[in-house]
């Protein structure tokens, strides 16, 4: 018995209070039916695939310290859409932004391939830009040659928060675990969400690469719930991850250095689902709404311009409020148009004057 979980004898039975976790599971399971019901009420969802695609492997690299440029991100997913872009746009955008929007449209694009070492190494090159490359393209993931420590303060102060198998044992760990995620996929001995936290923390304590271990074990994770629920695409958990980095951070340390009992780290996993559902569900309400806006009764109808102001206005943390010059650029008209159009919005009750006057006047979302 050692001081971290793969040392112990019974590694990798882990163990948890199945009570607890259970428990929670109806909580999971009716949120889920509800995000359900909502996108069946959608005319579309592309669109909001396509963002919550790009929240989340954005957000999975900002865990690491690694921050992309969110539009490059979802130009590059739109592209894999079939949608077509100019040159200009094609030839700026970044070789890791493009990576990466290639890693997280592989995992939800072929959920139903199976996880294997070749799979991994494309997601292994594509969250590296010096590593990818057409040539090696079909190659297996590359395990790593040297130990691994976590560590954090500088010389007399330093801090071992994890020490990862040797790298004689990688092969072996990753074959037992490759196993055991094609076998769990149909079995009844575990429920579907506690797999998904099962296989991220046996990923990440395994640390099969060199670097990007933490981004990988996420993305298993999310091909773990995508392979139950087609509609996880829409709850990204990396951005509720983020948000709650360094708990995340604490309770893996935690329960790799506590033996093979997992229970805090299944009930912290089960918490932020629930939270990346709550947020899917406000926003798949607030789409639903925003499509009712233009099919209303005509004295009552927005415009198509007037509809995209609101769902930016709500769904975009970094624009609070707008200016009738946002507001023409957005949406391609004057700026006369563009205050007419704020103007109605105030009128319906939809937006109100939260400063400036004249030109300087900026709009906010009402409590309507």
């Amino acid at each position: 018995m050692g001081k971290w979980n793969w040392q112990y004898r019974d590694w990798p039975n882990f163990t948890w209070d199945r009570q607890q976790t259970q428990a929670r599971l109806p909580s999971v399971y009716h949120k889920q039916g509800y995000v359900a019901g909502l996108v069946n009420s959608l005319n579309g969802r592309r669109a909001l695939i396509t963002k919550a695609l790009t929240e989340n492997i954005v957000a999975s690299f900002a865990i690491e310290g690694e921050y992309l440029d969110a539009t490059d991100v979802s130009n590059e997913i739109e592209r894999g859409f079939g949608q077509p872009s100019s040159y200009e746009k094609t030839k700026s955008v970044g070789l890791l932004e493009g990576n990466a929007a290639a890693l997280i449209s592989n995992i939800f694009d072929k959920s139903s391939e199976v996880l294997t070492p070749h799979r991994l190494g494309v997601w292994q090159r594509c969250m590296f830009e010096r590593t990818y490359s057409s040539a090696q393209i079909g190659q297996p993931a590359t395990w790593r040659t040297e130990d691994i420590q976590v560590v954090s303060g500088g010389r007399g102060n330093r801090k071992i928060h994890f020490e990862a198998p040797g790298p004689l044992r990688v092969p072996i760990e990753m074959e037992a675990f490759l196993k055991w995620f094609f076998s769990s996929r149909k079995s009844k001995e575990i429920d579907p969400v506690s797999r998904a936290a099962l296989a991220h923390l046996w990923f990440v304590t395994v640390h099969p690469f060199e670097d990007g271990n933490g981004r990988s074990a996420r993305a298993v994770a999310d091909l773990a719930l995508f392979q139950s629920d087609k509609n996880a695409v829409l709850y990204p958990m990396a951005p509720y991850i983020l948000a709650d980095r360094e708990n995340y951070y604490r309770v893996l340390e935690r329960t790799q250095s506590s033996g093979l009992d997992v229970t805090e780290w299944m009930i912290w996993f089960f918490k932020t689902l629930e939270n990346a559902l709550d947020g899917a569900i406000t926003r798949l309400s607030w789409s639903i709404e925003a499509n009712n806006l233009v099919t209303m009764q005509p004295e009552n109808r927005l415009l198509t311009q007037q509809v995209r102001i609101l769902v930016l206005l709500h769904d975009d943390a970094d624009q609070n409020v707008i200016s009738a010059s946002q507001y023409a650029a957005i949406n391609s008209v004057s700026k006369a148009t563009a205050t007419r159009h704020l103007t109605d919005l105030v009128d319906k009750g939809y937006l109100c004057v939260c400063e400036g006057r004249g030109r300087s006047t900026k709009y906010r979302l009402s409590d309507k």
